[in-house]
């Protein structure tokens, strides 16, 4: 089992009082899943892939991350673990604009401590993968939306993670370019075996997926 979550949860306080963000939250995800996480606004939807992604672990119950506990886990280790094991892609693309597109997509190979001659390959296999060969040297600002998104993505993948969290990575694409997203996603996943955790409010994107979860006032619906 990749990812198990056991009565997960989370509460945050504020002006003395405890305010219940994921209640009681069981769920499953399996190497080789393509999940999407469906939700409204305020539904806790990314609350759960943060602690999903390692970002957060003030929370009750237990996170399984390959049979083993996360809580046991020092930040410094998490951290570690989330640099090899995770890659995130976000709907404002998180690049660096003043960066060319190599550079973007080297920065996690950098904290991982691979030699540049290593860096190098990595980064030109990642960018076959998206489609985007030709664009190491480009620079960031000279592309349109779909290009970020790719060349987010190749970043997301460099390290080849266990898993993927895209987080509403289409939200700020036109139709046609997120479909096109939304195939690259696809073909990572079955051509790949990339386990891909979608997190969106569009349901149109369902259809990618092979399983669908919704988040509603902090509980899980599988």
């Amino acid at each position: 089992m990749l990812i198990n979550l056991e009565n997960i949860t989370k509460s945050y306080e504020l002006a003395s009082q405890e305010f219940t963000v994921l209640k009681d939250v069981s769920l499953e995800i399996e190497t080789g899943d393509f999940v999407g996480i469906m939700g409204r606004s305020g539904s806790g939807k990314s609350t759960l892939v943060n602690l999903i992604g390692f970002l957060d672990k003030k929370f009750k119950g237990n996170y399984y991350f390959e049979d083993k506990l996360v809580e046991q886990y020092t930040d410094d280790e998490l951290s570690k673990i989330r640099n090899e094991n995770v890659g995130f892609v976000f709907q404002n693309f998180g690049l660096i604009e003043k960066m060319t597109v190599g550079q973007n997509i080297e920065l996690p190979l950098v904290y991982a401590g691979l030699s540049p001659k290593k860096r190098k390959e990595l980064i030109l296999e990642s960018l076959e993968k998206v489609g985007l060969a030709d664009f190491v040297n480009q620079s960031v600002k000279l592309l349109s939306g779909g290009q970020r998104q790719r060349v987010a993505i190749a970043r997301a993948i460099v390290n080849t993670p266990k898993f993927i969290i895209a987080d509403e990575p289409t939200g700020a694409l036109d139709s046609k370019t997120s479909d096109e997203i939304m195939q690259l996603f696809s073909d990572l996943n079955q051509k790949s075996g990339v386990t891909i955790i979608l997190v969106t409010h569009d349901a149109g994107l369902m259809r990618f997926c092979n399983r669908e979860i919704r988040v509603s006032d902090g509980e899980v619906m599988l």
